[in-house]
């Protein structure tokens, strides 16, 4: 398959009826936490957290979140990558956020704690948002994932999986 060739990108099955804010399972282990971010620098003044990709909601070019964000804005190229359907997502996602990834930190681009954490993986790159559970906790949310790309940014943590993250 060409690069440059026009990708048909399937629409989002109709029966993917997942309320936008739905904690999605990893698609081998099946918890619902699909890893930790761990601060390792002094530079990124907020606590790491738990790693959720939800069903999301794409609203318009580089607008919304989640798996339908990612699909719908980066849809052609996983395909061109394997990620052949809308179901191969999480997968794609899962490529990526694995135990050990570096995490940088765009600060030229922070915005308090919006969007400034970037996983770097082999397959891929996955933008995390941090959100307050309040009581200076914090979780991460996947907001977009996609397969190029260069990014500059500070190193300040990595994932770590495998720590028992709940199905519920």
């Amino acid at each position: 398959m060409s690069r440059f060739k026009p990708v048909d990108v399937p629409p989002i099955p109709e029966d993917f009826l997942h309320h936008e804010d739905m904690n999605f399972p990893h698609p081998v282990t099946g918890e619902v936490c699909w890893g930790y971010v761990r601060v390792t620098s002094q530079h990124l003044n907020q606590p790491g957290g738990p790693i959720y990709l939800r069903a999301g909601k794409h609203i318009g070019p580089h607008k919304g979140f989640g798996i339908r964000h990612i699909w719908e804005q980066h849809g052609a190229d996983l395909i061109r990558g394997g990620y052949r359907t809308f179901n191969d997502v999480p997968r794609f996602v899962s490529d990526i956020i694995v135990d050990g990834a570096n995490i940088v930190c765009e600060f030229n681009a922070m915005k308090s704690h919006d969007r400034l954490i970037i996983l770097r993986g082999r397959k891929g790159r996955v933008i995390l948002s941090a959100w307050s559970n309040g009581d200076d906790e914090f979780y991460y949310s996947v907001v977009t994932a996609f397969r190029n790309g260069a990014s500059n940014g500070t190193a300040v943590g990595r994932v770590e999986v495998n720590h028992g993250g709940s199905k519920t």
